[in-house]
């Protein structure tokens, strides 16, 4: 069957599906008993029109225009029931996971991201993003010293200072924070990041 005559017939543009089986059998105190199966029918695929297992492929614009077919045709797609079908691929983040972006022309410098998911739920994903705003960055809330931490959480729409969502974690001291957010405190860089 032609391409053609399956959009015409409404029919879906496949091959049959063959393998070769082996299925070995153990049980306790016996040998192992093997069984081959040569060829066996296991469904049908269907066929993108122009690949290698195509009846297109390698034909001369002749022979295409022959089997009404259009010569300019790229190919990539399948015939479903009739139907052209693209298999449109999907980028997604993967979950669970700590994504940092360096930010330009922005009034942060860095954005962390994390998108949290319950695996075996039915909760939707949840992102959590935590932010170094620019040094002199346009704003009035900015600090005058240092650069500020901001965490944007789900369901809140307004930035919040890292340290207030630190003390909502149960974090009294300033220094029990710091030790959370900078893991050397001779680090002067860092800690001229966060002082303000």
């Amino acid at each position: 069957m032609m391409p053609n005559e399956a959009r015409l017939r409404n029919l879906t543009y496949s091959a049959p599906l063959y393998v070769d089986i082996r299925k070995t059998v153990t049980r306790e105190g016996d040998d192992p008993v093997e069984e081959f199966y040569a060829k066996s029918f296991i469904g049908k695929i269907p066929i993108m029109l122009r690949s290698t297992y195509c009846l297109l492929n390698g034909l001369s614009d002749r022979d295409l225009t022959e089997l009404n077919e259009c010569p300019l045709d790229p190919g990539g797609y399948f015939i479903i029931n009739g139907s052209e079908k693209v298999l449109i691929a999907q980028e997604k983040m993967a979950t669970n996971s700590v994504y940092v972006f360096k930010k330009k022309d922005s009034k942060y410098a860095y954005t962390a991201e994390i998108r949290s998911y319950i695996e075996n739920s039915s909760r939707p994903v949840s992102s959590l993003w935590v932010s170094l705003l620019s040094r002199g960055g346009s704003g009035a809330r900015k600090s005058a010293i240092g650069q500020r931490i901001v965490a944007t959480l789900p369901y809140i729409r307004q930035e919040i200072p890292i340290m207030v969502v630190f003390r909502a974690l149960g974090f009294v001291s300033d220094r029990d924070i710091l030790e959370h957010i900078i893991y050397d405190f001779d680090d002067q860089e860092m800690m001229e990041m966060v002082s303000g």
